[in-house]
């Protein structure tokens, strides 16, 4: 068919064929040959399948590109050939000034080549991100970064309309100082004096005519004063929660100015959501949004530490260890409660941890100080520290495939030590209330490692007896934690999350080792070769059956009452409904 042969023509020949020359007719320059030669049968003799034209003036495309090729390669041959025949400088021999070694020479060329790759990388990563960002589309597009985010990161829908106005400075000075001492010491994302400054942006552009607060200033102080009042409130619905709604509603409006991929302030402004995410479950999915800073995080290349020729100042690598630090934070912690997946492998991240130790060391005359800046960030290091070490065993246990271990002990004994060196290394100075938070976390751990999963599915009695011992010191912490009316430490649905899966080992450890367990015997632990970590000490389990009986009630009541508490405070009854009816045979037994 014709469509299936299309004519092959040049849209300007070079010459005409040699018969069409000589004949003086205009020659069409159809290939394979033209429409002269054709019609008088003399094809074959057509110059288009002779080479008597000089080469790159063929009229044929393809073979012009390949003559082009080959010209590109031989200068390239012959810029090899006169880059190897130079002399090096340092071999010289009537050379008269000084010369830099050769040494300096490769590590100065090894250097600008790694930069021009990183430069490369970045490049292609950026337009990877970019390409579902607005300047894709263009701006009269529906699709966005940002709207991309939140709807892909929104649960119930925040009410339409409903904005609590900016509190006077005082008062939110006030709120946004309970942010500080209770959150900001955990996961210091942003720097102090750059928030501050943008408290003053915010409140300046309110009193004046003329706007000096940029969209993210905005957004940071809206979210802030968001979690802080989030963290007071008592019960859903009550006058907190309300005005951390209208906090939020009030940040989203500034959302498209500041959700938008390729900056560091956008990864921030994720890790807000997510911060709050964590206290008001119900209007925003927690992994999906640490999910999307952490992408956003590794594309911008945080995970790695720059090389130290590279010129940054101080402060922006501070700024970019924290900002990796509390998203690895977050993540960890979100994996671990909702079992999932980590965003990132601890293999691919090599970034040092933040702050100068006069930074996580705090004075005494500062102890007592109400402003912020001479907080110590000792608790973010302590936090960052056990995630790492979460990281290792969950990744060993959970991630790293469903064979089961020949021998897990040693993993977990190990596991357990480091989280006992790490408990014991905190800082005699620390107060109470952040001591607690941390000792949660600490028991949390141990019941988590050494309950059952894909790879130990079996539970030896020794580890179920530990199991028994930490649930109840579990359950009696986080009641007296919980019911604090000064909240020292923050609390969030995750603790509600971990109460109940407490709850949950603790019945399935007593249910079927009643007798054995509430005897107060502890069997031995199970053998480990003698280069291994030894097993956690023997727990400290009174030999009274009774007693034992009152204790299992209490902490199946504890644990009941602490879901109850919590599921007032979020919003979810239902899980405390779910663990009466697991627990309802168990305390029939017992009872």
């Amino acid at each position: 068919m014709v469509l299936e042969t299309p004519l092959l023509r040049v849209s300007r020949p070079v010459a005409a064929c040699s018969r069409c020359r000589s004949a003086k007719i205009k020659c069409d320059g159809k290939l394979p040959a033209c429409t002269a030669c054709e019609r008088s049968g003399k094809q074959a003799e057509c110059s288009s399948t002779s080479d008597q034209f000089a080469r790159g003036k063929e009229r044929s495309y393809v073979a012009t590109l390949e003559t082009r090729i080959e010209k590109l390669e031989r200068r390239l041959q012959e810029a090899q050939h006169r880059k190897a025949s130079l002399v090096p400088v340092n071999e010289h021999d009537g050379a008269v000034q000084k010369h830099v070694p050769s040494q300096g020479l490769t590590r100065t060329s090894k250097r600008l080549e790694a930069q021009e790759i990183d430069d490369l990388v970045s490049d292609f990563g950026y337009l990877t991100v970019n390409a579902t960002a607005r300047d894709f589309y263009g701006f009269t597009s529906s699709m966005s970064y940002a709207r991309m985010v939140l709807s892909a990161c929104t649960k119930d829908s925040l009410p339409t309309g409903f904005v609590t106005p900016l509190p006077p400075r005082n008062e939110a000075i006030i709120t946004i100082r309970h942010y500080f001492e209770n959150f900001f010491v955990m996961y210091p994302f942003f720097e102090e004096s750059s928030f501050y400054a943008s408290l003053d942006a915010v409140y300046n552009s309110e009193s004046s005519r003329v706007s000096t607060a940029s969209p993210f200033d905005h957004f940071s102080v809206r979210l802030v004063l968001a979690i802080a009042h989030s963290g007071r409130m008592e019960q859903r619905g009550d006058g907190n929660y309300m005005a951390a709604i209208g906090h939020v509603s009030a940040a989203l409006v500034h959302a498209e100015h500041v959700l938008r991929p390729g900056s560091i302030a956008s990864v921030q402004a994720m890790l807000l959501l997510h911060e709050y995410s964590m206290i008001d479950p119900h209007h925003f999915d927690s992994w999906g949004l640490i999910g999307a800073a952490s992408r956003a995080m590794v594309d911008l290349g945080l995970h790695q530490d720059p090389p130290r020729s590279a010129s940054i100042s101080r402060a922006k690598l501070e700024l970019r260890r924290r900002v990796f630090w509390c998203v690895y934070g977050f993540d960890r912690s979100t994996s671990l409660i909702q079992s999932r997946a980590f965003s990132f492998s601890d293999d691919s991240a090599s970034v040092a941890l933040p702050f100068s130790t006069a930074q996580t060391l705090v004075s005494p005359e500062a102890k007592d100080s109400n402003h912020i800046l001479f907080k110590s960030f000792g608790s973010a290091i302590d936090l960052f520290n056990l995630r790492r070490i979460q990281s290792d065993w969950y990744t060993e246990l959970f991630q790293s495939g469903r064979i089961p271990l020949s021998d897990p002990y040693p993993i977990i004994w190990r596991s357990c030590e480091a989280m006992r060196n790490w408990f014991a290394g905190l800082s005699p100075s620390m107060s109470a209330e952040v001591r607690t938070f941390f000792e949660l976390n600490l028991l949390y751990s141990y019941i988590y490692i050494l309950a059952a999963s894909p790879r130990m599915p079996f539970v030896a009695p020794f580890a179920q007896s530990l199991i028994f011992e930490y649930c109840i010191q579990y359950a009696e912490k986080m009641t007296s934690h919980a019911n604090e009316r000064v909240k020292t430490a923050p609390l969030s649905f995750y603790d509600a999350m971990r109460v109940y899966m407490t709850g949950r080992q603790f019945i399935e450890v007593l249910q079927g080792n009643e007798d054995r367990l509430l005897s107060g015997i502890i069997p031995d632990p199970p053998f480990v070769p003698v280069d291994s970590a030894p097993p956690p000490p023997a727990p400290q389990t009174p030999k009274d059956f009774q007693k034992n009986l009152a204790r299992s009630i209490t902490c199946i009541k504890r644990l009941t009452d602490c879901l109850g508490l919590f599921g007032l405070r979020w919003g979810y009854m239902s899980w405390r409904d779910r663990f009466q009816r697991d627990s309802e045979n168990l305390l029939s037994s017992l009872n």
